[in-house]
């Protein structure tokens, strides 16, 4: 069966944890999943803390150099993550759902060619499932995807000044 493409964007609190409740339910099936997250860095978030209690069922991978605004070489750590993604997508390393969370970041701030992206990705193995996230999706990626949401922003704690929880947050 032809794979999907996903795009999970916007700009409310949601579009991870969105990707996270598939990949339980595809997990739930028996599939194998690979998760790889190109803004997050090696910092012990809630999503990373479990699945490492699950070792052998999931790949998850922290690529990034964490938030975008912050100095730091994001472009060298997007490309390396592309790198790291290009054999799932081809198939030498096989899954059935390839989370990209985040790759939407990296393609609005131009650290990686989205006509390279969207190539490797119209020409992934048919079978593989995608889901990409992150707010400000190209046009491009949201022509191409079988399935486009959108989160939207209506009330947040962080417009209060409250700040993030771990738990709900990370």
């Amino acid at each position: 069966m032809k794979g999907l493409l996903l795009t999970i964007t916007g700009d409310g609190k949601g579009k991870t944890t969105s990707a996270l409740g598939t990949v339980v339910r595809a997990l739930g099936r028996g599939w194998k999943v690979t998760i790889l997250q190109f803004v997050k860095n090696e910092s012990k978030t809630g999503e990373k803390l479990f699945f490492e209690k699950f070792p052998g069922d999931i790949v998850m991978e922290q690529l990034g150099e964490g938030f975008s605004w912050q100095d730091k070489d994001h472009t060298a750590a997007a490309e390396a993550g592309w790198q790291k993604a290009l054999p799932w997508l081809t198939g030498e390393k096989v899954c059935d759902l390839l989370v990209l969370d985040e790759l939407n970041i990296a393609l609005h701030y131009g650290w990686l060619d989205i006509k390279k992206v969207l190539e490797d990705l119209k020409n992934r193995k048919e079978d593989l499932n995608v889901i990409v996230t992150g707010r400000n999706a190209p046009e491009e990626l949201l022509s191409c995807s079988d399935i486009v949401s959108e989160i939207r922003n209506i009330k947040h704690p962080f417009d209060s000044g409250i700040p993030g929880r771990e738990g709900i947050d990370f």
